[in-house]
């Protein structure tokens, strides 16, 4: 029907179009020219084409409704969150020297970490007891304090307390093996530097407790002692962690034990185990009085606890 409408008024057309040039108004034919066009657009299609546009702004709505139910799907930041880890070592090595007269170590802690930065921890291993005298062969850590980032540059401010259960320098049960520091670390990529200072005599070391060192002071201990920690941690491939580190121990009144100490190491990621393989080595000589004061002899047997050497570990994670 509407081809019979197009085509009548198409022949119709052409009669006007003559007329409208005989009489010299080409514009008014092409008005009329316009209007045979809009006839000829079937009305089928523009049903079909109104609908379309009403399905794709239909579309387009449930879209943008979606985006924001999208994001109400993701997980919230926890308030807090807790890790662990627990593990062996062939040798327990803390700033250089042996904790374990050169045996192996069972070690494991957790930490408790809120999203706002503050953080609280513990971490245990097993120590010689012909080291840390007439205590239970054990080191508890206890550490808090509070981690940010201000442009690209971590930083890290907390304390952290070594308690030895039941472990005394001296008989009578006073002066303890504790230590307590205070800590400000940074850190940029994978290079971190630390600071550790002495609140208390570092790790019970004073006139009272001396015998031995080959300084024997009469007064004064050792509080104020410093450590420093630069550590550079990189990938070396995939699950592969490369490991180096520097310290060094500057003794309050006790310069004749400063010393420096080294580690390389490297570490693997095999889901969540850990494996790693470590070499300790130190700058202790014949002439460094802490020489002598870190050397252990228990049942006849003497062990240089700043002896270099490896120390193999497998930590688990969760």
């Amino acid at each position: 029907m509407c081809a019979n409408m197009v085509q009548e008024d198409a022949v119709g057309l052409e009669k006007v179009r003559k007329i409208l040039i005989f009489k010299g108004k080409p514009d008014d034919f092409r008005l009329a020219r316009v209007s045979l066009t809009l006839k000829a657009v079937s009305p089928d299609r523009i049903l079909i084409r109104s609908s379309i546009m009403k399905k794709t702004i239909l579309a387009l709505s449930l879209a943008a409704l979606s985006v924001p139910a999208l994001a109400q799907g993701k997980k919230p930041e926890p308030e807090y969150t807790i890790t662990g880890n627990v593990g062996v070592f062939s040798d327990y090595r803390f700033r250089g020297i042996s904790q374990t007269r050169l045996a192996p170590a069972l070690q494991g802690g957790f930490d408790l970490a809120h999203k706002s930065g503050f953080y609280l921890g513990n971490w245990n291993s097993n120590v010689s007891s012909e080291q840390y005298l007439s205590g239970a062969g054990l080191e508890t850590d206890l550490y808090g304090g509070y981690k940010t980032s201000i442009a690209g540059i971590g930083l890290d401010l907390g304390t952290i307390y070594y308690y030895y259960p039941g472990a005394f320098q001296t008989t009578g049960g006073t002066n303890k093996y504790d230590n307590n520091e205070i800590y400000l670390g940074v850190s940029w990529g994978p290079v971190s530097f630390k600071t550790y200072y002495a609140l208390t005599d570092y790790f019970g070391l004073k006139a009272a407790t001396d015998n031995g060192s080959g300084i024997n002071r009469t007064t004064g201990g050792s509080k104020n002692t410093l450590y420093y920690d630069l550590t550079l941690s990189y990938e070396i491939a995939p699950k592969l962690t490369g490991v180096l580190h520097a310290g060094r121990t500057d003794f309050k009144n006790y310069a004749g034990f400063n010393y420096y100490d080294y580690k390389v190491g490297v570490t693997y990621d095999m889901d969540g185990w850990i494996l790693g393989l470590s070499y300790f080595t130190n700058t202790f000589d014949n002439t460094t009085l802490g020489k002598g004061f870190n050397t252990n002899t228990a049942d006849g047997v003497t062990k240089n606890l700043y002896k270099n050497g490896a120390v193999f570990s497998l930590i688990k994670t969760f």
